[in-house]
């Protein structure tokens, strides 16, 4: 599998030499307690992590200090490398008329912390979207949601866009989903992403019960304020439908992804929903309802 006289072997990638792959990607060789280290050299030279080429190893011998300091030295590089690039992200968001105000040292300590070892670039590009939002707006970034972003991984960051591409904004700023049914696993009419939904609850995005939607509720749609009113049915009464809140880390994580505008297929979705519910309930704009009060 490989040769200490500095020649370099080729094998096909398999069990073991992915593991050395992977082990020279992360810590910069796949250290043994004999005193060896093996790498792939050839790790520089795939075009992505999944890129199934030939694996290329060599051996050196070094003492257990010299070891130490070869996988903190490649460790503390990557993870440096990885600040740099989320910053020079930031720095491309801010422009040169954004507002900036002071952040809470403790909040910038656990965000560099965590931040120095994402290394994917998608993540990235959330991480410096984190570090924009809190330099507008302080405290708007929860701590517990830096620690929700660190573990979570890409694929639930697209399952949270499809169930997202449902949400509305409600009066208080955040997220919500309107329901036609009260439990996540039945088929609702409104809303198509029961499983994701799911995932999204016990992930923690999402609250886990639904409220009912009552006469006197108020969203935005279209950048306009909209009440639920349904006829004669007083203030604070259900009307058989109900919304369900995004928690406050899916509330961050949608203020990372960009808001409801960025996410293109969602604007389909939300019409879906407001030409259903028309159908069935009352729903009036801010204008409307001063002209009613005005004309009442």
């Amino acid at each position: 599998m490989y040769q200490s006289n500095g020649k370099t072997n080729k094998k096909q990638i398999g069990t073991w030499s992915k593991l050395v792959a992977l082990c020279t990607k992360v810590m910069g060789g796949y250290y043994r307690s004999n005193g060896t280290i093996v790498r792939n050299i050839a790790s520089g030279n795939t075009n992505s992590d999944g890129d199934a080429i030939f694996v290329e190893t060599n051996v050196e011998f070094a003492s257990v200090t010299e070891r130490t300091h070869a996988r903190v030295r490649h460790q503390e590089t990557q993870r440096q490398e990885n600040i740099e690039a989320i910053l020079s992200l930031v720095s491309g968001l801010m422009g040169e008329k954004v507002s900036i105000k002071a952040i809470d040292s403790d909040w910038a300590n656990i965000f560099f912390n965590y931040a120095q070892d994402v290394g994917n670039k998608n993540m990235q590009s959330l991480w410096a979207r984190a570090m924009l939002c809190e330099l507008k707006h302080p405290s708007s970034i929860s701590k517990r949601s830096l620690s929700f972003l660190y573990h979570c991984d890409a694929w639930e960051i697209a399952a949270f866009k499809k169930v997202a591409n449902f949400a509305f904004i409600g009066s208080n700023g955040h997220p919500f989903l309107f329901r036609s049914k009260p439990r996540s696993e039945e088929q609702d009419d409104i809303f198509s992403e029961s499983r994701l939904l799911s995932h999204c609850i016990n992930a923690g995005m999402i609250a886990p019960e639904p409220k009912d939607l009552l006469v006197g509720f108020e969203f935005d749609y279209e950048k306009k304020t909209h009440r639920i009113s349904h006829d004669f049915t007083p203030i604070g009464q259900s009307i058989g439908f109900y919304l369900q809140p995004f928690s406050k880390t899916g509330s961050d994580l949608m203020k990372l992804l960009g808001g409801l505008e960025a996410i293109p297929s969602s604007n389909l979705q939300r019409r879906i929903v407001w030409d259903y519910l028309s159908d069935f309930i009352d729903i009036e704009s801010e204008l409307e309802a001063e002209d009613t009060a005005l004309a009442g």
